[in-house]
């Protein structure tokens, strides 16, 4: 919906419903978007000139009151040049901040005996788990190892991808083999498939074997000085929306990782797909 999106992008839920309204009607008193939003009317009239205070309504000087909506080029131009403003500002005030931070977190910061490097930390597949994958991505200086069923969520980090594929990265992309996967699969596969070669020149292949292990593998290094990756591990019992994701930062699991990534690429993988 029109109003989940709008909230995505930075506005409130009366926000977006008071202005949805207001697009469908054009002009009209409070009390009458009130009624058409469901915005109560005790809060409707902060509600517009909060609108009005983004740049995204007009107020009419009647009696009464009258709001309008701008058009909708003005609107989404608006909403576009607000995100940035914000974002400006947040990391204005994060560059401001962050040597007095660095000192007040050392100050308060007590490690308990000797700290090995973690090795793993959870987050949640979906959106935690693309933030994640998006980050890395955007971090990465010399190498990525992708391991998908049919890297569905290309979508969602294609930016970042084709970003680093500019900036010299390898990128390399394993894919479960079609013995492994159902129609439907091989269908994303193939989409998938025509958009990276439409993006940008990587090698991909094709698994001859099960995937116990499906993610990202960022800068490995044999010598176990660098490396960040973020996995799943195959549970098929387990639907996708309940598992959880590790992401680790140890030089040494990130190595071993890549020796997987490396074996499975090289002996037990196919560079035959559907598309060639």
């Amino acid at each position: 919906m029109v109003e989940g999106i709008l909230e995505r992008l930075g506005l409130s839920s009366y926000q977006a419903k008071a202005l949805v309204s207001l697009l469908k009607c054009g002009e009209a008193k409070a009390s009458e978007i009130s009624e058409l939003s469901g915005v109560p009317r005790a809060k409707v009239y902060e509600v517009l000139n909060q609108l009005v205070d983004l740049g995204l309504v007009d107020k009419i000087p009647t009696r009464p009151v009258r709001f309008r909506a701008r058009k909708p080029e003005e609107i989404l131009e608006r909403l576009r040049r607000n995100i940035m403003m914000e974002y400006e500002d947040r990391i204005g005030f994060f560059e401001r901040m962050q040597k007095d931070l660095m000192r007040k977190f050392v100050s308060l910061y007590s490690p308990s005996g000797f700290r090995t490097k973690e090795l793993i930390r959870v987050v949640s597949v979906g959106g935690a788990s693309e933030r994640e994958t998006r980050m890395m991505y955007t971090e990465a200086e010399r190498e990525i190892d992708i391991v998908s069923r049919s890297f569905e969520y290309y979508p969602k980090v294609r930016k970042e991808l084709i970003d680093a594929f500019k900036r010299g990265v390898s990128i390399k992309i394993l894919l479960l083999g079609h013995d492994f996967v159902d129609e439907r699969t091989r269908r994303v596969q193939s989409e998938v498939m025509k958009m990276l070669r439409s993006d940008m020149d990587v090698e991909i292949r094709l698994s001859k074997t099960s995937l116990p292990l499906r993610g990202s593998i960022v800068d490995p290094s044999y010598d176990y000085r660098t490396g960040k990756a973020i996995f799943v591990v195959e549970d098929p019992e387990t639907p996708l929306y309940l598992r959880d994701a590790a992401v680790t930062e140890n030089p040494s699991l990130v190595a071993g990782m890549k020796k997987y990534f490396d074996l499975i690429w090289e002996y037990e993988s196919t560079g035959k797909t559907d598309i060639e």
